[in-house]
Order: C-alpha cells, then sequence, then structure tokens
C-alpha cells in the first residue's frame, strides 16, 4: 500500500523520469554480508534519474540487491528541490521521500523537508544544510532531524571534501520503572507507561572524487558514534571506467552502516556491474568535444560542439556563474571569448534557451543540487 505523501511524490516525478534529462540504470552482481546474517553472492539493478525544468531540480533513485536464499533489500530515494544561485551563493530547498525494506524486514518510509545553502569561494566550497521528517518504523511514530556541514576543495579533476553530519531521532521507550506483574490486576493510571527518547548519531566523513576524460573515482571513509551503537568505520568505494558512448563499468566495494530512520541492517558488498546511461547522460567523453584556444595569459577562446540548436549560452565559474551568449559558427559549434587564466572550472551550457546542462565530452561532477556540471579545462 502506498501512502498519501509517497502517491504525491509519484505523481509529481512519473512525468518528469519520462522527460529526463539523464537517466541511468546498473546492472550487475557480487557478494554482501548483512550483519547478523549470513554472506553470499547478490545481484543488483539500480536506476538514476534525473531532471532540472528552470529552477526546479528532481532527482530519483532506487536500487534493489537480491541476496541468494535470503532475500532481498530495496531502497528509493526521491527529492524535489526548488533552488537558485545568486551571484557565488546557490540556495535550494524541497521534500524528500524515502522507502526501505530489508532482508526479511517490512517496508519502512520517511519523509522531510530540506533546505541547503553553498558558497563558492575560488577553489574551494563551504555548505550546509538542515531537514526535519517523521517516520514510522515498526508502527511507532518518530521524528527527526539532520544537520550537515561541509567544506571542499577543487584542484583540476580532484575534488576533496571534509563532511560534518548529525542525526537526531526522537521517539518514546518503556519507563524503566515500570513492569507488569501478570498475577496482579493492573490499575487504570492516566500516567504514560512510555517516556520519551532522543538520540543523536555523528559521521565524520572524507571524499576523495577524481574525474577525467578515461574514468572517475569516487571515495568516501567515515566514522560514526552516538547514543547506545558500538563506534565504528564505513566506507565507500567506486571506480568507473567508460567502454562506450553508453556504457561504464563499476567496480564498488562499501561498508554501509545501520540506517536509524528507516531500521535497516548495515552491510558490506564488493560488486562489479555495467551502467547503461540513457537521455542527455550518454558517455560522449571518449571524443571530447570542446576546442580550447589560448591568446594569452588571460584570455583565451573556447568553441563548444553542441548539435541540434540555433542559440546556444553558457555560465560558470569563469562568467561568475552569468549566462554569457555564445557565437553561432554553424554545423551546430559556438565560440565565446572569456577572460580566465589557466585551470579548471566548473561550467554549464544551455542550448535554445533550454535546460542548463553539462556539455557533452566533458569530465563531469555533481554540482550539490541534483545536476551535474562539466569540468573545462583551460
Amino acid at each position: 500500500m502506498i501512502d498519501g505523501r509517497a502517491l504525491l511524490m509519484l505523481c509529481i516525478g512519473t512525468p518528469m523520469v519520462l522527460a529526463a534529462q539523464q537517466a541511468s540504470f546498473t546492472t550487475g552482481g557480487g557478494v554482501a554480508r548483512v550483519d547478523q546474517l549470513t554472506s553470499g553472492p547478490i545481484g543488483t539493478l539500480a536506476a538514476d534519474v534525473r531532471y532540472n525544468p528552470g529552477p526546479l531540480a528532481f532527482h530519483l533513485t532506487g536500487s534493489t540487491i537480491n541476496h541468494q536464499n535470503l532475500g532481498s533489500t530495496n531502497r528509493v530515494r526521491s527529492d524535489l528541490m526548488l533552488g537558485g544561485r545568486f551571484t557565488d551563493w546557490t540556495v535550494s530547498a524541497g521534500p524528500v521521500y524515502e522507502m526501505a525494506s530489508g532482508v526479511r524486514d517490512p517496508r519502512r518510509a520517511a519523509w522531510s523537508a530540506n533546505v541547503r545553502v553553498d558558497r563558492e569561494i575560488g577553489r574551494f566550497t563551504i555548505g550546509a544544510s538542515a531537514a526535519e521528517g517523521m517516520s514510522r518504523p515498526d508502527n511507532q511514530r518518530l521524528s527527526f532531524g539532520r544537520r550537515s556541514a561541509r567544506a571542499g576543495v577543487s584542484i583540476g579533476p580532484v575534488e576533496v571534501q571534509g563532511r560534518y553530519d548529525l542525526l537526531i531521532t526522537r521517539d518514546s521507550v518503556l519507563r524503566d520503572d515500570v513492569f507488569f506483574d501478570p498475577g496482579e490486576q493492573v490499575a487504570s493510571s492516566s500516567d504514560s507507561p512510555f517516556r520519551p527518547r532522543t538520540r543523536q548519531f555523528e559521521d565524520l566523513a572524507l571524499r576523495l572524487s577524481v574525474a577525467t576524460a578515461g574514468f572517475d573515482v569516487h571515495g568516501t571513509i567515515a566514522w560514526r558514534s552516538g547514543d547506545d551503537i558500538v563506534s565504528q568505520a564505513w566506507w565507500r568505494v567506486e571506480a568507473a571506467l567508460p567502454v562506450s558512448n553508453a556504457a561504464t563499468m563499476v567496480l564498488s566495494t562499501a561498508r554501509q552502516p545501520a540506517d536509524p530512520v528507516l531500521n535497516q541492517r548495515g552491510s558490506r558488498a564488493m560488486t562489479l556491474g555495467l551502467k547503461l546511461a540513457l537521455a542527455d547522460e550518454g558517455r560522449e567523453r571518449l571524443a571530447p568535444r570542446v576546442e580550447v584556444s589560448r591568446e594569452s595569459a588571460t584570455l583565451v577562446r573556447v568553441i563548444f560542439v553542441l548539435p541540434g540548436g540555433d542559440s546556444a549560452r553558457v555560465m560558470g565559474e569563469m562568467t561568475g556563474w552569468r549566462p554569457v551568449e555564445l557565437e553561432p559558427l554553424g554545423r551546430g559549434r559556438f565560440a565565446g571569448w572569456f577572460l580566465a587564466p589557466g585551470g579548471t572550472y566548473r561550467i554549464n551550457v544551455s542550448l535554445d534557451n533550454g535546460p542548463w546542462i553539462a556539455p557533452p565530452g566533458m569530465p563531469r561532477v555533481e554540482d550539490g543540487f541534483g545536476g551535474l556540471v562539466g569540468l573545462l579545462e583551460l
């Protein structure tokens, strides 16, 4: 049974999925161990869909993992964020819906409202976010809050980010002074046998990303501590190697911690899969589609190959994130002059005043708002 809030997100998200600008599906296999259960072979299937109509950003991810002789784990996350950019500040806010079911565990869902603020200062980025939401694990009402702070630096194709995440859960448990005697009649009382409980869980994480025209590597290592749990390290490493314009081999290994909100067990896994890109996300990185000619130490001419449009605009770090009209050269080629010293710049392009996308033929990284930006080397 789908609850009303999930149905609302489904009604909003379905047309966006059908019109997705970026979509990919990944299938593969490997070995995994779910905490407190046995290990064994697994089969995986995952999907990632992104759509950015104007200031809105829709992002849907889903995965299912079939554990041989154990069952399956399933997870879905969907968010619809309204964002805006103000010089070097970016702000976004919107609802997030999450659903998960574990091996031999029932489905659980959570709904939250999220706000995120980021600022770019040259090659450095800083940001913070906050969320408040509700969930009902095991038919018990649970409210939760998430707080996050992050700081990162980009050096060419390398990005390093430090992150602090705080999760606060609020529910109720049986009072310590309450017990029941089966042989004694229980007198009615207006006092509740339950007491409120608040717990906190903290994650300190370091993330390293390398995005080049030949491969991508993303790695995260973190330490979790909190109330009523044993502190532990967790990690995730993923390497992606394009094998064609639309296919990428993906190797990943991870130690995932338990999820207190959706009441999911932690796990370990190692998988090898094939990612198939659809819509705009097709991997044209094997044949770069941008030409750069430097006239001086600060003046550079860039030609973008963007077939299918009559006009094009670009905005990014080299334009102060202000849209700049490009000169049409014919046959899908557009040129622009920029005052920019040598380095790597994050940019997006727009064809015929359409949505902003990462340019074809460039390495891409996440922009922090559910979309992607291209990395232009000047």
